[in-house]
């Protein structure tokens, strides 16, 4: 007996085509989304990591503001801390006001500030100056801000005596290096970190 092989037909090779075409784009849409999602991820570990790292710096170095006093006295210092505070308008972020603190630790002068680069005013960084020498220690921080805890208790932003200081307020805010066309507002995602230090040598 001859027995007769039924094949595909068009229609059936047509839809089978279709089905495929949906599958594939979706598989794709999800390895795009995936690859979105871990490059957010990452961009947040980042600043996360970077911030931390420069807040530990900060805080270790503000905690020892008035160590050594031999020295200090020597050069005319008697305390820690030399223009505790100073409001920076930076003229290529308008509106932006953020802080300054200058230490003296022994015979190191040390300035934390943020620097906004000419020629890139998006790209903001945090700088840590000592005796003249600069460097970046981490990238993207929008804002820095300290508040000052004085031996009486009360909270300002601007000590009158630099003496009374007991306890420094750091407060910094850092955003991705790129924006995600899936997030709202401008794009970027924040994190801010906030610490309290207690000068150890104040007070003494």
């Amino acid at each position: 007996m001859i027995r007769k092989e039924k094949g595909v037909t068009l229609i059936e090779l047509l839809i089978a085509l279709v089905v495929g075409s949906f599958l594939t784009a979706g598989l794709y849409r999800l390895f795009i989304t995936e690859q979105k999602v871990h490059a957010v991820q990452e961009q947040v570990a980042d600043v996360q990591q970077n911030v931390r790292v420069a807040m530990d710096r900060m805080t270790r170095e503000i905690r020892m503001a008035g160590y050594r006093r031999e020295i200090l006295n020597a050069t005319g210092n008697v305390r820690g801390f030399t223009k505790v505070i100073t409001p920076i308008n930076n003229a290529n972020h308008v509106g932006e006001n953020d802080d300054q603190v200058t230490i003296i630790i022994g015979d190191k002068t040390i300035t934390y500030q943020l620097q906004w680069e000419t020629a890139d005013p998006t790209m903001p960084v945090l700088v840590r100056s000592e005796n003249g020498l600069s460097e970046v220690l981490a990238d993207n921080v929008e804002n820095l801000q300290f508040q000052y805890v004085l031996k009486d208790g009360t909270v300002t932003d601007l000590p009158a005596n630099p003496d009374y200081v007991r306890m420094v307020r750091v407060q910094v805010s850092a955003r991705t290096g790129q924006s995600d066309p899936g997030l709202s507002g401008d794009g970027y995602r924040r994190r801010r970190l906030s610490s309290f230090v207690e000068i150890r040598n104040f007070g003494l």
